[in-house]
């Protein structure tokens, strides 16, 4: 590419089909553009505040639930009012937005709407080239920096800007005067839950400081092979639609370490502005990194109890120079285990070693064990309150009433550690039920067939030989599993008879099986395989069977009350465009 292009990808709001947005921000990264991926389910303005912090050339939405022609519609009056009129807009629905209805969505200002047909002339490839040809301009193009050389309150999108002049330039577009704002580096290893510890610590930040600014520059890494980049974790930052939090991501481009190769220059023209405080992340680590110490007053270091063996702690730098030290996913088991010896390591390497004059107990050290998953976890709330110390934030008596734990006593986790793979002893369960299901209609096929054969055979020696296998395969099946084919046998014959009885807490109820159509036949209000042989029955009765019966994939009771009768909802009609003409209609 030309010049490096960001784009904005989400599904629109209401909608959960991210398959096909997926796809295409890995596409659009495949082809060297740095995407913000927003997830499923956003709204308009949660589209437009993305696209006016990130500065980006473009945004692509996948909508599929209908409301497409207002939806794509607002994005471009939202972009258009905040200034943001050369911003592109890319969308797509498969067969759901209609020609008709793409041609005055372009007509409406939006770039350009991919139908099925799109897709069949050119490929998903041919879309994405097509997409990145019409976003190749500069979004600094034009723009006026020396206005803002004087503004030290410079509003979001302004921000943005100068960021991207940075990044892209390598030196701030006017002079300024650094002031002393300080700066949170936040480091750790990849997937140790960084950005969901952000977002929990922006959330109380802006609870108790809602006044105060926060700016968050968010590190990824650059891929060498085709210099695309997915940026910023978004998904995991509802934070930051508060207006005194600002966010803005960058990539690590050709730096060759986890920050980028202007981070220096971005804080120190954040530290020109009206800011309180200052957040940097980085994008994953190893054991060697310290990068973010050059350019933060204070470091937290997040990590894992997983780690490793407990000599593996020795090799990490960060927990030398760290100031504060999180073991995030702190619910996970032998995190207490963890917890201890990092605690160690730490009193290794500052020389405080427990008992000494002067040396700290374990619960001044600043170790904090947090579940950024859990809602107002108090190993959260430990670390949030001794940031603010640090950075010497007044501390509001609410803020320090908080429940606050270095190390929390409580583990409750959405999943509990206990449970972490319920889904795979489920699963198991589900496949020995269905082997089991197997031989038992493998048992009473071969049983069926005896008796049916002794019914046939004359001679006394035979039919003694079948006896005994008979006998034997009767034995090899419960009884219980020989009277659930015998009660499928009574509940077939009164469907067919015309009065089914069951009981409901004591009560008796009786319902007759059978109505009389318009044309005057008989049809029975249950629908039931005609099977007759044992095998058959108990694979039927196993994996599905009749209404009011385990496993009850056809419902809890045997029949439905009088107003509970399924009622015929609209669920297509003709070709795609009828189907959607009426779905528009209904709705």
């Amino acid at each position: 590419m030309e010049k490096k292009l960001r784009f904005v990808t989400a599904a629109s709001l209401f909608d959960g089909h991210d398959v096909s947005i997926n796809i295409m921000r890995r596409l659009l990264q495949s082809k060297g553009a740095e995407v913000i991926h927003l997830g499923h389910n956003r709204s308009a303005k949660d589209v437009v505040d993305a696209v006016i912090s990130e500065d980006a050339q473009a945004v692509a939405i996948s909508s599929y639930q209908g409301g497409h022609n207002e939806y794509f519609k607002y994005v471009r009056e939202l972009l258009d009012e905040r200034g943001a009129n050369n911003v592109k807009i890319f969308g797509g629905g498969g067969g759901v937005i209609t020609p008709t209805e793409i041609a005055a969505l372009e007509e409406a200002g939006i770039t350009k709407i991919y139908h099925p047909k799109d897709g069949m002339e050119l490929g998903l490839v041919g879309m994405i080239d097509d997409m990145l040809e019409k976003s190749q301009y500069s979004t600094i193009e034009n723009f006026d920096f020396n206005k803002l050389k004087d503004d030290e309150k410079l509003n979001t999108k302004d921000l943005a800007k100068v960021i991207t002049y940075i990044e892209d330039k390598g030196d701030i577009p006017f002079e300024i005067k650094e002031g002393n704002v300080p700066v949170l580096g936040i480091t750790g290893t990849g997937g140790a839950g960084k950005s969901s510890l952000i977002d929990e610590l922006l959330l109380r930040f802006h609870r108790y400081y809602p006044n105060k600014k926060v700016v968050l520059i968010s590190v990824d890494p650059t891929k060498k092979k085709t210099q695309g980049a997915l940026l910023g974790d978004r998904i995991r930052l509802g934070s930051a639609s508060y207006n005194n939090i600002f966010v803005r991501s960058l990539a690590t481009r050709n730096s060759k370490n986890e920050l980028s190769p202007q981070i220096r220059n971005v804080v120190k023209f954040l530290k020109s502005q009206e800011i309180d405080l200052i957040l940097v992340e980085t994008s994953g680590i190893g054991q060697a990194s310290d990068e973010i110490t050059t350019v933060s007053d204070k470091c937290a270091y997040v990590m894992t109890p997983e780690y490793g063996a407990a000599t593996q702690l020795e090799k990490i730098e960060m927990l030398e120079e760290a100031d504060f030290i999180v073991v995030n996913k702190f619910e996970k088991p032998r995190s207490e285990d963890a917890f201890r010896d990092i605690r160690k390591q730490y009193r290794r390497n500052h020389e405080l070693f427990a008992g000494h004059p002067g040396s700290p107990e374990d619960d001044q050290l600043p170790i904090y064990g947090t579940m950024a998953s859990k809602f107002n976890d108090s190993g959260v709330n430990a670390l949030f309150v001794d940031l603010m110390r640090a950075f010497e934030f007044d501390v509001p008596d609410e803020q320090g009433q908080l429940t606050q734990e270095k190390m929390s006593q409580t583990k409750k986790a959405i999943i509990p550690a206990s449970q972490a793979q319920y889904l795979r002893d489920i699963s198991q369960s589900l496949r020995l039920y269905n082997s089991e299901t197997q031989k038992l209609k493998e048992i009473l096929n071969n049983l069926d067939a005896c008796k049916r054969s002794l019914d046939l055979v004359k001679e006394k020696s035979s039919k003694a030989d079948l006896e005994t296998i008979i006998k034997e395969l009767e034995n090899s099946v419960s009884f219980e599993d020989l009277e659930l084919v015998k009660k499928f046998d009574d509940a077939i014959e009164q469907y067919k008879n015309g009065k089914f009885t069951y009981v409901v807490r004591g009560k008796e109820i009786k319902v007759d099986t059978k109505y009389i159509s318009l044309s005057q036949q008989s049809i029975s209000r249950v629908g039931f395989p005609k099977i007759s042989n044992m095998g058959d029955k108990i694979f039927f009765m196993r994996n599905q069977n009749l209404p009011g019966f385990f496993p009850y994939s056809s419902g809890i009771f045997p029949f439905k009350r009088k107003d509970e009768e399924p009622k015929r909802m609209f669920a297509g009609e003709g070709g795609p465009k009828r189907t959607n003409k009426r779905f528009h209609y209904l709705s």
